[in-house]
């Protein structure tokens, strides 16, 4: 980014984007998205700086898969804190707002390779966060976005993301943003008319009302977590097309899928683990959050009916203890019906519900519990034999994580049949068939 000319202090205009596509030009005055501050050469210089840190940072992160020449282009042009004028941080309860007096002061925070939160004041529920900068750019190549194309996202959020897809599909392209949160989606508009970009759209809806039904997408990007995938993406996403989504698991644990629209599903191409707000609105899953023993209806006497306690080998203790057990809940979410992701309520010496998961076979009244570094059994041991089986098949495959398996989704009503190392989840829209490699 070139500094700006001291001669003319006044004129000083910020290229937003490549003048070879043709996207707009945008006076660099934060007073249009209303924070006031007109940019100083120093100033200037200081933003140059933190912007080409936390580039420097991703690349050092994604090393082995350096991030593109478009996507560093479109990040330089795409300045971060243009898109931020109120935050706050994760266990921090006050809200941070940026005006023309304070702006050098949260610079280090804006290009702070992290998230922020955007609106919400709940940390165990927040709806709306401008993304963790690396993991943007890498999602961002991820989708292998080509000039000219149309794309939706999910989830507009601060409309950075958006701005960012806008420099990469060029003058010729679109993008189409769906914001659930009218708040959020009010602010993102204001940033994207103020900076004049023209070939970014933000709606203030929900995704599941199947927005512009006559429009054919090239990509499309889920940036909130979800359970389901509404039934009108298998028909507006084109062959070929790629969709980028965030899958959650009941009681923990989210998977970034690049998938590939085929003539009859989506199939992943790519997948890693990463962490991302929940989907709000028609397609929301209130179960995804581990249920408290307390409420299941045996409990009662079952808790008086210990039949089997035994040490066991993931361990760890305490409210973190669940990080040790990730991939093997991911497992029995996908493989085993019986899978219940189970919480304590907050007691007075913690500062959050201990979380933990078990398997219930209510036909036997048989539950085992994982907790800590224990398997308790009650009732008697059905549920117990049965968990320490499917721990076996588990290890016996190689221990894999969500992000291992192999992820068609096809729609609800296409006959499907599982296979060996298969298993079919329904859900309201469609359905998903994860596979393991056949030769273990």
């Amino acid at each position: 980014m070139a500094a700006p000319n001291p001669q003319h202090p006044q004129q000083h205009r910020h290229k937003f984007a490549e003048q070879s596509v043709g996207l707009f030009w945008c006076q660099l005055d934060l007073a249009a998205i209303g924070s006031g501050c007109k940019i100083t050469g120093a100033s200037m210089s200081t933003i140059d700086k933190y912007q080409q840190q936390l580039l420097e940072q991703t690349k050092s992160i994604y090393r082995d898969t350096p991030i593109s020449a478009a996507t560093q282009q479109a990040y330089l042009a795409t300045p971060r804190h243009l898109f931020v004028n109120r935050y706050r941080e994760w266990g921090i309860k006050k809200w941070q707002e940026i005006d023309r007096d304070n702006l050098a002061e949260y610079l280090p925070t804006l290009y702070t390779d992290k998230p922020l939160i955007l609106f919400g004041d709940d940390d165990g529920d927040i709806p709306s966060t401008i993304s963790q900068p690396s993991f943007v750019l890498r999602m961002l190549d991820m989708l292998q976005i080509k000039p000219g194309q149309t794309i939706f996202e999910l989830g507009a959020g601060s409309g950075w993301n958006a701005a960012l897809m806008g420099h990469l599909v060029g003058s010729e392209g679109h993008v189409y943003s769906l914001e659930i949160i009218p708040e959020v989606a009010r602010t993102a508009t204001a940033i994207i008319d103020k900076l004049e970009i023209q070939n970014v759209s933000i709606i203030a809806g929900d995704a599941g009302d199947d927005y512009g039904s006559d429009l054919q997408y090239d990509r499309a990007i889920f940036t909130a977590g979800a359970y389901d995938l509404p039934v009108h993406f298998h028909r507006q996403i084109k062959e070929g097309g790629l969709l980028l989504i965030v899958i959650k698991n009941p009681g923990g644990g989210d998977n970034l899928f690049l998938l590939q629209k085929t003539a009859n599903c989506f199939e992943s191409i790519d997948s890693m683990a990463c962490g991302f707000v929940r989907l709000k609105g028609k397609y929301e899953f209130e179960s995804l959050e581990p249920a408290s023993i307390e409420t299941l209806p045996e409990w009662e006497v079952l808790q008086h009916q210990e039949v089997a306690r035994k040490s066991f080998w993931w361990g760890g203790k305490g409210h973190n203890s669940s990080w040790f057990t990730t991939g093997i809940r991911a497992f029995l979410n996908i493989s085993d019906p019986y899978f219940r992701a189970l919480k304590t309520e907050k007691i007075a010496d913690r500062s959050r519900a201990g979380r933990y998961f078990g398997l219930w076979q209510p036909e036997h009244n048989s539950l085992v519990i994982a907790k800590d570094d224990l398997l308790i059994a009650y009732g008697n041991q059905v549920a117990f034999d049965r968990l320490l089986q499917k721990v076996k098949e588990w290890v016996d495959l190689g221990m894999p994580s969500a992000a291992s398996f192999k992820l068609q989704v096809y729609p609800i009503y296409f006959p499907l049949q599982a296979g060996r190392n298969q298993w079919i989840v329904k859900r309201q829209d469609s359905q998903f068939l994860w596979s393991l490699p056949t030769d273990i």
